[in-house]
């Protein structure tokens, strides 16, 4: 594991952070010092920003020749994520092959829950250490020979840890700079928590996104101020149809045509007026308000409207949800059938990315915006293109175009 090194044993649960013992004291100087680069990592929400501000805190808190961060473990497995000050040059490689002679992976193994440790616990004497093939590839090169760290878990699992390193010139961390270290160590470990949190959010919206874009039924999300956070293929081909009729809609790709009709916009903002019109300390229901918009010429086209509100918490503005779909009436007179989904109905043929690039494709995207927007290779888009065509029969970009217009 790239366990970066880290050092004093004060060890400790499995929790991430200490949650009953008090944060040690730390002079007044030191508080004065730490005072700007604390508020920046109480803002940091992305990761350079993190990097940054926990840098800057430790920088000020205890002097050091080198300073690093490491995130994104994975079990007890390596961190996938590693910077450090001064940097170093091929760092993900440099990392990978320090990764395989660590001598602190077998030390976290064998003590899970370890808050601080001095390196000096962990390696052999000096004398015996300058002579060790890891100190001759990695720790000379690097420039220390001692060093301290901290780290954070998850249960018996490390979610992040920082390394201060000294160079063999310098002296060995004292108590006093200790102390300075575990008073940092829950401030750091709360900025860590919430990055790591806000990016397992994204994910996971990432992945819903990526499950609707190419569903057969129109999704819009807005927001708050009535702005499109998201909206998948169908949605913004309905939107075409919506505004331009079946005709002109036909004529131009849905995604440079994209916008949210009036009277859809219309019907989200009664929806939000009827949000502001209540008691804000009143919890609403999940889903909400629901709101339906039938378009007045063409028949079958309708949008309905949903107030996506959590009762559980009022820190997170309401948003909205805009189904839109075709309703139209079938060859055998049986009632009502969704046009998208007969539409699409083709497309269960294909595999999701087929079915994702013939949607690209229908968007007016070449090959190489295609490639670039999935981080593929142009003629790895060829290929599926073809496979495309000949599932769903068709010899042309073209004739795809319609099929799926």
């Amino acid at each position: 594991m790239r366990a970066g090194p880290v050092g004093g044993v004060v060890r400790g649960g499995a929790a991430p952070m200490p949650r009953t013992r008090p944060v040690p004291a730390i002079p007044p100087a030191l508080q004065a010092r730490l005072y700007a680069p604390m508020l920046a990592l109480h803002a940091a929400l992305e990761v350079e920003a993190l990097w940054q501000a926990v840098r800057a805190c430790l920088r000020a808190a205890v002097p050091s020749h080198r300073v690093t961060l490491f995130l994104g473990h994975l079990g007890m497995g390596e961190a996938r994520v590693v910077f450090t000050d001064p940097p170093i040059a091929n760092l993900r490689q440099w990392y990978a092959e320090r990764g395989r002679d660590n001598p602190f992976s077998p030390f976290l193994e064998a003590h899970r829950g370890v808050k601080l440790y001095r390196f000096e616990e962990v390696l052999p004497p000096r004398a015996q250490f300058v002579r060790t093939e890891f100190y001759r590839r990695f720790a000379r090169a690097e420039g220390w020979d001692k060093g301290v760290s901290c780290v954070y878990w998850s249960r018996r699992e490390v979610t992040a840890m920082f390394s201060l390193y000294r160079a063999p010139k310098e002296p060995a961390f004292e108590a006093e700079e200790i102390a300075a270290l575990q008073h940092l160590y829950p401030f750091i470990g709360t900025a860590i928590a919430r990055v790591q949190q806000l990016h397992t959010e994204r994910l996971a919206r990432r992945g819903l996104e990526e499950f609707n874009k190419n569903i057969p039924v129109g999704l819009l999300f807005l927001d708050w101020d009535l702005r499109v956070e998201f909206a998948n293929h169908e949605g913004k081909r309905n939107c075409a149809l919506w505004n331009y009729g079946p005709e002109g809609a036909r004529a131009l790709n849905p995604r440079d045509a994209f916008a949210l009709p009036g009277p859809i916009l219309a019907a989200a903002q009664r929806l939000r007026a009827t949000v502001l019109a209540r008691n804000p300390r009143q919890p609403q229901p999940l889903p909400g308000d629901v709101e339906t918009v039938a378009h007045p010429e063409q028949a079958g086209l309708r949008a309905q409207l949903t107030v996506l509100n959590n009762p559980s918490s009022a820190l997170a503005r309401p948003r909205f949800l805009v189904v839109l779909d075709l309703r139209t009436a079938s060859p055998a007179g049986e009632g009502a059938v969704l046009g998208a989904a007969e539409r699409m109905g083709p497309l269960r043929e294909l595999s999701p990315r087929e079915r994702e690039i013939a949607l690209l494709v229908a968007e007016g995207r070449s090959n190489a915006e295609i490639a670039a927007f999935l981080n593929k290779s142009v003629l790895t888009i060829k290929t599926q293109l073809n496979a495309v065509f000949r599932k769903l029969g068709v010899g042309s970009r073209a004739k795809l175009i319609t099929m799926l217009r």
